[in-house]
């Protein structure tokens, strides 16, 4: 997990690591261009032309480096230096000393975006904490109006480190490289999209000070593939777990198809499938490997008995909110107090029928979408409130809240925040979330804590998203390939 770090405790972070390792500000400055620069170059090639647009400060100076070594290295590079009042930060002006000869200054007002492929953005750091306006908002609308590959130095100029603006001026990035972590402003909704793709790069900020510092929030990385159970020889299906699921509807078999293959992709030992009648054919003749219960309505879920040995019960996929199926989840809550994963409909269920959330067990995952939490918990105006009541609610009920998004964030009952690193827009397509719970659901069964199944699942579910639309495209992807793609998308299992 990398740590996320606030606009203060990245400036507490350059602080210690300049006194204590000690590297002068400058030369940690440079170590930041050149991590920049290193990722830059494989994304951009030297026959594209390039404007680094700088401001005053450290991000300017970060900036103007920039600017130097990629003109060391070959590229066409001319940098383009903003000064309105006031001095450079010293380490500007010393990134200005080195190019001189080379380096345009001009005023806000003067400004004029130049024909260029790409534009690097560093006007503003993470230490922002007003408003763009006058002058300078003009400048970041020219380079938002511009044609240009817009590549921001650490963080959009404009863009808030630590909460969703509301007013001024925002550089909208096509990609962001941004320092040591990502900033949490760049996972929401509402500011995350100035932020473009996100690249991250170490610059060597001093370990140990940063992991002792507090903060609730944490970006999962590829370190947690090392949760993924292991397999032995002399093992068999019960070894890992036997997973119950209660989904389906007349019009939505669907949904427990792609739930239960979830479940079995991720590596549950043995799975029964609890549908309506009408499910019959269809999952005997597609998920040949499930057990299939049927339920004593033809076209809904009424009845809701737990299996003896199951080990996890994942409950909601596309089951529709008839009485009958309140009642079969009430029964459920009622008579099963073990691992327990609850999905679409039936998180519509608990929004319905509160006194049901409160008989849920501790240590339940409810994996809700925007939409689904707003229904449970209230309307939000952005992400930064919806993490917070997230939050609170899993504090408050001991559950393990997984807010599906972009970034989709995982809960804790501790009040920690995990974000996920991966997937793509492509993902947005209906059926996605009945896998992810199919595959929460698989890991838990085979014994990860409730956290660690989701922290895993997520993960991995993006992953092979990735996978999935390296060979069929965002725009064509579909929930199936999610199934496909889970054993391709790289993972050591």
């Amino acid at each position: 997990m990398l740590k996320i770090l606030s606009a203060s405790q990245i400036r507490q972070a350059d602080a210690y690591t300049i006194k204590h390792e000690p590297i002068t500000s400058w030369a940690l400055m440079e170590r930041a261009s050149q991590a920049f620069v290193d990722e830059f170059c494989t994304h951009v090639s030297m026959e594209q032309t390039i404007t680094v647009v700088a401001g005053m400060g450290n991000n300017g100076g970060d900036g103007l480096a920039i600017a130097r070594l990629l003109r060391n290295k070959g590229y066409q590079v001319k940098p383009v230096l903003l000064q309105w009042q006031g001095k450079l930060s010293e380490d500007c002006e010393k990134n200005l000393t080195k190019l001189s000869d080379v380096v345009q200054v001009v005023s806000p007002e003067d400004f004029s975006a130049p024909k260029t492929d790409v534009l690097i953005d560093a006007i503003f750091g993470s230490g922002l904490n007003r408003p763009v306006t006058g002058g300078l908002a003009k400048v970041i609308e020219q380079l938002n109006r511009s044609s240009a590959m817009r590549i921001s130095v650490d963080i959009p100029s404009g863009l808030f480190a630590d909460e969703v603006n509301s007013e001024g001026e925002i550089v909208r990035a096509d990609m962001t490289i941004t320092f040591q972590c990502p900033k949490l402003s760049m996972l929401l909704p509402e500011s995350g999209i100035y932020a473009g793709e996100l690249k991250i790069v170490d610059i060597g900020l001093h370990r140990a000070f940063v992991e002792q510092l507090g903060g609730h929030y944490h970006y999962i990385t590829k370190a947690v593939e090392k949760l993924f159970p292991q397999r032995y020889k002399f093992q068999h299906k019960g070894n890992f777990g036997h997973v119950q699921v209660f989904a389906g509807i007349l019009g939505k078999i669907g949904a427990a198809y792609l739930c239960a293959k979830g479940a079995m992709r991720a590596g549950a030992g043995l799975l029964t499938l609890h549908a309506p009648q009408c499910a019959m054919a269809i999952l005997q003749t597609s998920l040949p490997e499930a057990m299939l219960t049927l339920d004593d309505d033809y076209a809904h879920i009424s009845s809701s008995g737990i299996l003896d040995k199951t080990n996890v019960v994942c409950f909601g996929p596309g089951v529709g909110t008839h009485i009958a199926t309140v009642e079969a989840l009430r029964g459920l809550l009622e008579s099963y107090s073990g691992p327990l994963v609850i999905d679409a409909d039936g998180l519509n269920i608990l929004s319905e029928h509160s006194e049901l959330a409160d008989m849920l067990p501790v240590n339940t995952i409810i994996t809700p979408h925007v939409g689904e939490f707003h229904r449970l918990f209230g309307e939000h105006s952005h992400g930064l409130g919806r993490i917070e009541t997230a939050r609170q609610q899993a504090m408050r009920r001991e559950w393990i809240i997984v807010l599906k998004g972009a970034h989709t964030a995982i809960v804790a009952p501790n009040g920690n925040v995990y974000f996920n690193s991966t997937g793509n827009p492509g993902m947005a397509t209906a059926g996605s979330g009945d896998v992810l719970a199919g595959v929460i659901s698989g890991l838990l069964a085979q014994g990860l804590s409730p956290l660690e199944a989701a922290q895993l699942a997520v993960y991995w579910h993006g992953k092979s998203g990735d996978e999935a639309a390296k060979n069929v495209g965002k725009l064509s992807l579909m929930a199936s390939d999610l199934l496909e793609f889970l054993p391709k998308s790289n993972l050591n299992v």
